[in-house]
């Protein structure tokens, strides 16, 4: 789950993108999360961005009952975004959506073709805001009073500066640094970081106006392909870019959305995204529950990542016990 911005404070956390950093649960399923989004919910003193709104109890109840979970699909209304099925989408990954939406329509609910027609626009806008936010963010790591420090026997602070920020930071990190300084450099800074944020507010109004048409929430797929091997992608980095492509336009409008997993390709999960207008984390997680619902029974719903088990503590505490212990510091 990703929250609306605002929903959960971001207190104690590195910052990247002020306006685009967001904290949201992952967990096993739709009920563990919506209980996880409970407990971290909510307006904090320590960040100014963190909205006073309130957190719905009923993020506590979802049914449990795969019936009742269903049927709360009955006279719903998804939008289905075009602009989402993007050139080279895997074509296992979109037959899956596509079943998906079946399921959907079979339960009850309605699924309409939509259009945000500022979609195209989404990567090539936080490719601009994310590195700039990042470059100004990250200034301060130089190893004076924040983060590691490198200090070279004989040499002068900027070589100390420099080897420091050389070696404390990774490729890609350096990479988006780089970006985001030429990006509010003195001769670009109007032509760039201006203009990507006029995109922005029209990515967001493109939301805006689907909701505002009786859209209850959108369906589409979390990403064009499945997961890569780590590393493989390092050599060309916009295709890497690439992946987020179905994601980042709901990041740069600071909506609301889940993905749960609807099928497999090539033996790996494929993800169904939900979207929904601001502070909507309720209706959404609703809807995963019941999309848990009418796939319960499945084959792929009990496959586990392989050697998991391997991760477990035989003596560490259970999840029972780690509960326990929350609860008597609460008290």
């Amino acid at each position: 789950m990703k929250p609306t911005y605002g929903r959960v404070s971001r207190y104690g956390i590195v910052a990247f993108a002020s306006s685009l950093d967001q904290l949201g649960p992952f967990a096993r399923d739709a009920r563990d999360a919506a209980a996880l989004l409970h407990s971290i919910a909510g307006r904090d003193a320590r960040d100014s961005t963190s909205a006073p709104v309130p957190v719905p109890d009923e993020l506590l109840s979802l049914p449990a009952s795969d019936d009742e979970a269903v049927a709360w699909l009955r006279d719903k209304r998804f939008g289905l975004p075009r602009e989402y099925f993007v050139a080279g989408m895997d074509p296992d990954v979109e037959r899956r959506i596509r079943e998906s939406v079946a399921f959907l329509e079979d339960a009850g609910a309605t699924v309409e073709d939509v259009s945000l027609p500022h979609t195209d626009y989404g990567l090539a806008t936080y490719y601009i805001v994310a590195p700039a936010e990042a470059s100004a963010n990250l200034a301060r790591y130089d190893g004076v009073r924040y983060g590691r420090s490198k200090r070279l026997e004989g040499a002068d602070f900027i070589a100390d500066y420099l080897a420091t920020r050389g070696e404390g930071f990774g490729a890609e990190v350096k990479r988006r640094i780089m970006l985001g300084t030429y990006a509010l450099s003195a001769g670009y800074y109007d032509a760039f970081y201006v203009k990507a944020q006029k995109v922005r507010t029209l990515i967001k109004r493109d939301f805006d106006q689907v909701f505002a048409s009786g859209i209850d929430a959108l369906v589409a797929p979390t990403s064009p392909s499945v997961a890569f091997r780590f590393g493989s992608k390092m050599s060309d980095p916009v295709s890497m870019y690439l992946a987020d492509a179905c994601t980042l336009p709901v990041n740069m409008a600071g909506l609301p959305g889940v993905s749960i997993p609807c099928g497999l390709s090539e033996g790996l999960p494929v993800g169904l995204q939900l979207i929904g207008p601001a502070w909507s984390e309720l209706m959404l997680f609703r809807a995963a529950r019941a999309f848990e619902g009418l796939t319960a029974g499945a084959p792929w719903r009990d496959l586990e990542p392989t050697a998991l088990a391997e991760t477990d503590d035989p003596a560490g505490p259970t999840p029972a016990e780690r509960a326990a212990a929350l609860a008597a510091v609460a008290r």
